[in-house]
């Protein structure tokens, strides 16, 4: 990290709330015009299983910051559509990890790409150079994401 001076740190403090809040809003518009019947938690929940792997429930509720029965609740209604299976932990008998199945990962590919088909035409609307810079922001928001 580089040694930042307090005006340029108040500038960094702006664009973070400034990306967090435009963010969770764009994120909020395709989920809801998606048609989705689950919650951003859902679609969170699943995604996470399908890039860290199976978890515990414990651990899938302090991630999204929810209490353990709502997530167990969640976990057996994703469950329940197949997406995810419930299997022992092989670290320790007595508790179980949640991993995300084929149909689940499948269903999670098409809230994707219903998500996006919803801001499709909105990037369509805007110029060319607006397009790139959001395409290179989208590869600096990955980048930021992966080394977190």
């Amino acid at each position: 990290m580089t040694k930042t001076t307090h005006a340029e740190q108040q500038v960094l403090d702006s664009l973070a709330l400034d990306l967090i809040l435009s963010a969770a809003r764009l994120t909020r518009l395709a989920g809801k015009k998606s048609g989705s019947a689950y919650s951003s938690n859902a679609w969170r929940v699943l995604a996470d299983l399908e890039r860290h792997g199976a978890q515990r429930v414990s651990d899938l509720a302090q991630q999204q910051h929810v209490a353990q029965p709502t997530m167990t609740t969640l976990v057996q209604r994703l469950g329940s559509e197949n997406w995810v299976t419930r299997e022992a932990d092989p670290s320790d008998g007595r508790a179980t990890l949640v991993a995300i199945t084929p149909t689940g990962a499948d269903a999670l590919a098409e809230y994707r790409r219903s998500a996006a088909a919803v801001l499709a035409p909105h990037l369509a609307d805007l110029p060319e150079g607006d397009q790139a810079t959001l395409l290179r922001a989208a590869e600096i928001m990955h980048r930021i994401v992966e080394i977190a």
